[in-house]
């Protein structure tokens, strides 16, 4: 039996994913075409618990960015665009590119015998139709706070691009911390965002500076009683938020709300 289905049929486990994406990472590089190995791991791996994260690779991230299509990235379940990959692989990360005309650094093989076409890479990977299973995505801006940090490996200028993903309806667990900086109407596009996305059940808002309005906005989202965890840590939550949250019984659900232990001893 070939090693690869040896993996996936084996026990589940990230150490196990790992292994077969360098499996497959082997065959690319032996010139192999992986669009049937993808066709037949891919029911394996749909016997996998969901919670067990097969994490998009950061060179299969950079190789979707350059083509916009990817066989082998339909096998993920979990889409890091954050700069968490710079504290991993610090000598291979740059951010994607994100507006017409930003240039790129290129450090390792993707965009060979490739003609880009005219989109970013940002739009590219948002808009690839492999990532339809991805579950987790993570587009926080990490080391916001660090000097030495390369920068967000996105940012997104407006929630479009998000909610117009192939995975949106099908993602239960969102990081959005600090990534939110640029949205003209953040309330707004958080509650599209929840109507969108039926599945989430996790959502990190923190240090996005939203405001009691934005706040009370998702509050007051019917969609927003699915969530089972929702953090807001540096919003400039008050009295208001509070008892928005509390009307929706999503008091249990919310953590960290600003100041909430000295509003509560006033």
């Amino acid at each position: 039996m070939e090693r690869e289905f040896e993996l996936v049929r084996g026990v589940p486990s990230e150490a196990a994913w790992d292994e077969l994406t360098e499996a497959l990472e082997a065959r690319r590089a032996a010139g192999e075409d992986l669009a049937g190995w993808v066709e037949a791991l891919a029911p394996e791996l749909a016997r996998w618990p969901e919670e067990v994260p097969r994490l998009l690779p950061l060179r299969w991230t950079y190789r979707l960015a350059a083509r916009g299509s990817l066989p082998e990235a339909a096998l993920a379940n979990a889409l890091l665009l954050s700069d968490r990959w710079a504290m991993r692989h610090f000598d291979e990360f740059r951010p994607l590119t994100q507006r017409e005309g930003d240039a790129h650094d290129i450090l390792g093989d993707e965009y060979d015998d490739v003609e880009a076409d005219a989109r970013t890479e940002q739009e590219r990977v948002f808009q690839a139709k492999e990532l339809s299973a991805i579950r987790s995505l993570d587009v926080a801006f990490f080391s916001d706070d660090n000097p030495y940090s390369p920068g967000p490996m996105v940012w997104l200028e407006s929630p479009a691009l998000l909610l117009a993903a192939p995975f949106i309806a099908g993602l239960y667990e969102l990081n959005l911390a600090h990534a939110l900086a640029s949205w003209k109407d953040p309330g707004a596009g958080l509650v599209e965002l929840l109507r969108r996305a039926p599945a989430l059940r996790r959502l990190d808002l923190s240090q996005n500076d939203l405001g009691e309005a934005a706040l009370v906005a998702l509050a007051g989202c019917p969609e927003a009683r699915r969530l089972q965890r929702l953090i807001v840590t540096g919003n400039r939550s008050g009295a208001a938020s509070r008892r928005a949250f509390a009307a929706a019984g999503l008091r249990g659900v919310v953590e960290d709300l600003d100041d909430e232990d000295e509003d509560e001893d006033a």
